[in-house]
């Protein structure tokens, strides 16, 4: 995805059935993915199951 600041990036998860559930999008600013995002990713996937 390309947005006004830049590329940003989403993590997902599936869910039952053939439902994919987005659980976090955010600004891409560097090549690794920051702990904090996948911290918050995983909370958030938590929540759908």
């Amino acid at each position: 995805m390309i947005g006004r600041d830049g590329i940003s990036r989403a993590i997902y998860v599936t869910a039952a059935g053939r439902q994919v559930v987005v659980v976090r999008v955010f600004i891409k600013k560097t090549q690794k993915t920051p702990q904090r995002e996948l911290e918050i990713a995983r909370q958030g996937a938590k929540e759908v199951q």
